[in-house]
């Protein structure tokens, strides 16, 4: 680990231990991706975590992205999230896997079948947002990398049966906050389909010397987009016939 990775993962962990929200990494940033994803292992592992899985966006034609979830913060719902007073937290209605066997690295990339049959279940996820940052519309993309792309926790609902049969990209999504209805569309995944992320994504970790473990949870972008919201009041987001998720924010 460099200095300078060791120096941008001790900002950031001071930021989630309480101190005030930093501007950006300035010259502690991550020169490219692997710098980025080395100062997320680092995070994690001054925070005590592990690996749980990942979240990843692959847009056609668009910068790509991917970091690693702690394990602690994967939750089922329902559940209650807690909202520090005054403050605002990002809510994402989500496709996420958990997958069945590890996809290691080799010569010839993973096709569609092979991923889909590594799979052991699909389940509609509500990502919780929260950046280390002051103005999150202000960071350079490879610092918000560095900072896990603002993740804070996934929460799960119930395992879908009969997900293979369905088309992913085209399930109408619906996300309310203290019920009222936020988004309600059809699609919305930035790839168009959640599997093309979660195919991208195990062909891409394998350049860093990492790859996708059986257990893990992937979730595959936002299919609402990030809408901030306030706590004390309950937040819900699904598919039409694949689930909803349920947060009782705090």
């Amino acid at each position: 680990m460099t200095d300078a990775t060791r120096q941008a993962a001790e900002a950031l962990l001071a930021v989630r231990r309480g101190a005030p929200r930093i501007p950006d990494l300035g010259a502690l940033a991550p020169a490219d991706e692997a710098g980025a994803l080395a100062v997320q292992r680092a995070v994690l592992a001054g925070n005590g975590g592990s690996i749980g899985g990942w979240k990843c966006a692959f847009p056609p034609g668009k910068p790509h992205s991917c970091a690693m979830l702690d394990s602690r913060g994967i939750r089922p719902a329902p559940t209650g999230w807690a909202v520090p007073p005054g403050e605002t937290i990002g809510i994402e209605t989500e496709i996420a896997f958990r997958m069945g066997r590890d996809l290691p690295a080799r010569a010839t990339p993973y096709g569609r079948e092979e991923v889909v049959d590594a799979i052991a279940a699909a389940f509609p996820a509500m990502e919780m947002v929260a950046t280390r940052f002051i103005d999150l519309t202000k960071v350079p993309f490879l610092d918000n990398m560095a900072d896990g792309i603002a993740h804070a926790g996934l929460v799960l609902g119930a395992e879908v049966p009969g997900w293979r049969e369905m088309d992913l990209g085209a399930l109408t999504v619906r996300q309310t906050c203290g019920g009222a209805v936020q988004v309600e569309k059809v699609g919305g995944n930035p790839a168009g389909d959640p599997l093309v992320s979660l195919i991208a994504l195990a062909n891409h970790l394998p350049r860093f010397g990492l790859h996708l473990r059986a257990g893990e949870v992937v979730t595959t972008g936002s299919c609402t987009g990030l809408i901030w919201v306030k706590g004390r009041q309950r937040v819900t987001g699904g598919f039409a016939g694949f689930g909803e998720v349920v947060v009782d924010l705090g």
